[in-house]
Formats: C-alpha cells, structure tokens, sequence
C-alpha cells in the first residue's frame, strides 16, 4: 500500500468513527444532563434552610465556646500575674464576684 492511499483511509475513518460516538453518546448525554438537572431541582429551598439554620447552630455553638475559653484563657492570665504579687494586690485585681465565689 502506498501512502497516498492510506492518508485519505485514516482520515475517513476518523470520521466515520467520529460521527458513530456523537450518534451513540449525545442520546447518553443529554440523559444523564437531565438527571442531573432533576438532582438539583430536588435539593428544594426548604432543605437548604434546614442546612442554614444546622450551619447557624453550629456556628452559634462554636462562638459561646469561644467566648468560655476566652474567659479562661484571661483568668489563667490573671492568676499567672498574680504569683509575682502580693496576695492582697492579687485579690485586688479579680473583680469582686470571682473572690466572693471562693
């Protein structure tokens, strides 16, 4: 076989292959962007604001958890401070409900 005439045979063969995929494959295709389509429609707005208020509580959670070892981390602060005082100087610096408390 010469070269001239497979040149031209590959080029027809890609082709043909070419067309046979786009017949066989664009009905798949197109079904498989409908059933995706039908799964985001499925996710209603009724279940997102399930997801929001759930991301809501959570974030709510995480920010009083914050706030508490905030409020620990200044009294570990404070008491640290105050073993290089005095004892009255000490309990001078803790507001006064904290040193009822004891």
């Amino acid at each position: 076989m010469e070269w001239e005439h497979v040149a031209p045979m590959i080029a027809v063969v890609t082709i043909t292959l070419s067309a046979a995929a786009v017949l066989i494959f664009r009905p798949l295709a197109k079904r498989l962007g409908d059933l995706i389509e039908i799964t985001g429609r499925r996710q209603s707005p009724e279940s997102r604001s399930d997801d929001i208020a759930r991301l809501t509580e959570v974030v709510s959670s995480l920010a009083d958890r914050m706030e508490n070892l905030e409020q620990r981390q200044d009294f570990a602060d404070r008491i640290l401070v105050s073993l290089d005082r005095p004892a009255d100087e000490a309990l001078a610096r803790f507001p006064k409900s904290e040193v009822d408390e004891r």
